[in-house]
């Protein structure tokens, strides 16, 4: 996830472990770098204190009227949130402590805990710590009330100054949804307060696809990915035909290739067949009679989701010329005259995978055939081709082919294992670092190696004393801005 998960005690490391582990999603994206304070509020036990660690810290050249010129100026700005929603200045009130306008008296801030129970106003909280000579608020001058006091002054959030913002987020649901967080509308960019509040539901993925076509591993490589939670997988669609080679003997009967289409459903399979590799334009493959041994030439064209690829190859009929057994024994009545046959070599019939070779002898009298001196047959010689490679979401598929008769066989492989990327999240102030593990093909996620939390590396900025006034060091952490006096 994109966005930043914020603790409510920066004291516990355990806390902050525990919550981690409950907060943490499978993935999400963001569109903008805007963070409400609101979402990510810190809550102390002092009120200075939280409107610090809270807020919006800059530099500034601003005018202290204690140098009596131009200064940098480290100035802190916080949104108001009040219960009611409306500010304090409406009752009066005008500094952080309950102070009123003018320093006289004390009223109500209705203050709540912001993204629970508080709202934004319009307003924002104001306190600056001039660099030069250390004193805070030196802006109004020493007869203002915040004037050399750790108080915050609120002031008004001019529209003009307010920028859009969309912090729309989205988090994987399940691989048909996600959940979107939207969150969107104008922020002071002063103070980074926002009246805008997250609505919550859940929405189809807007998933994006791609598609190669591989026709070396007889395969269409699938990709989805949505475009708004980042969640993404893929698949493999099986694109193969087998064509197999007819062996046998002349019959009479037509004899032809034989087909068997292994692709995925999704998958259109085209054949042609033809004489010759390059004129391949019969729908049909063709067939023989007559003894002899035949070359069909074949293209095949498989298309998926307006992706093609193509497959050229050649498969045999050969049928063996073969005759029953002819023994002619001829004479006149009364006279029966026996024949001897007198074989002579004819040829010799390899094996095959599955059928065993042999010589073919023919008679010279008679042509009477006998087949002699058998020899094994070879069995096959199977070739693995991968159809579809195994993931942590489906088997394999292979297919085993003879590469010398055709036969076939496919074979399923089990489930594969996660591929998991490891990405390191340091620890910082603020929160914990781990290790995440996230699978690259299906989004399973998992954390290892909880680190605890660094210590703030802080910056003292120190007022020395006068004869008048105490003498104050601020301490400011370089990594998240938390400080105290």
């Amino acid at each position: 996830m994109k966005t930043k998960h914020n603790f409510k005690s920066v004291i516990s490391v355990m806390l902050a472990v525990i919550m981690l582990l409950g907060t943490l999603p499978v993935m999400a994206a963001q569109k903008s770098d805007y963070e409400d304070p609101a979402d990510n509020w810190l809550e102390t036990n002092s009120r200075t204190n939280e409107l610090d660690i809270n807020a919006t810290v800059t530099y500034e050249s601003q005018y202290c009227t204690d140098c009596g010129k131009n200064t940098v100026m480290m100035t802190y700005r916080v949104p108001e949130y009040t219960k009611s929603g409306t500010t304090a200045l409406n009752r009066g009130v005008r500094f952080s402590d309950g102070t009123l306008i003018g320093g006289n008296g004390t009223g109500n801030i209705d203050d709540g805990t912001p993204g629970v129970d508080a709202y934004y106003t319009g307003y924002h909280w104001t306190k600056s710590i001039c660099q030069s000579c250390g004193t805070i608020n030196t802006v109004d001058g020493s007869n203002y009330y915040s004037y050399s006091k750790n108080v915050y002054a609120l002031n008004s959030c001019d529209h003009a100054f307010f920028l859009d913002f969309d912090n729309t987020e989205y988090e994987q649901y399940d691989e048909h949804q996600h959940t979107t967080i939207l969150k969107k509308g104008e922020y002071c960019q002063f103070c980074k307060g926002t009246y805008a509040r997250a609505t919550t539901k859940r929405e189809a993925h807007n998933l994006e696809h791609t598609v190669d076509a591989q026709i070396g591993n007889n395969r269409f490589y699938l990709e989805e990915k949505c475009s708004d939670c980042e969640y993404e997988t893929t698949e493999f669609v099986s694109a193969k035909a087998v064509i197999t080679s007819y062996y046998g003997e002349a019959d009479g009967k037509a004899h032809s290739v034989t087909v068997a289409d292994l692709s995925d459903s999704e998958v259109h399979t085209r054949i042609r067949y033809g004489e010759s590799a390059d004129s391949c334009s019969r729908t049909s493959a063709p067939s023989y009679t007559e003894a002899g041994y035949y070359p069909v030439y074949y293209e095949i064209d498989y298309l998926f989701d307006g992706e093609n690829m193509t497959e050229n190859g050649v498969s045999y009929v050969w049928l063996l010329a073969d005759s029953s057994d002819n023994d002619d024994d001829s004479g006149s009545s009364g006279n029966t005259q026996t024949h001897t046959h007198d074989y002579r070599y004819i040829e010799t019939v390899a094996p095959s995978c599955t059928n065993l070779g042999f010589e073919r002898w023919q008679c010279d009298g008679c042509g009477n055939l006998e087949k002699r001196n058998y020899t094994p047959a070879t069995g096959h010689s199977y070739d693995e081709v991968e159809i579809r490679q195994a993931s942590c979401t489906q088997g394999g598929l292979i297919l085993h082919l003879c590469s010398k008769c055709g036969d076939f066989h496919t074979e399923t492989t089990p489930v594969g294992s996660h591929n998991y990327e490891v990405t390191t999240h340091n620890p910082t102030c603020r929160n914990v670092g781990y290790k995440e593990h996230t699978c690259k093909v299906c989004g399973d996620t998992y954390i290892t190696d909880i680190t605890p939390l660094i210590s703030h590396s802080y910056e003292a900025i120190t007022k020395e004393p006068t004869c008048t006034d105490k003498g104050y060091t601020t301490y400011a952490c370089t990594m998240c801005g938390f400080n105290y006096v």
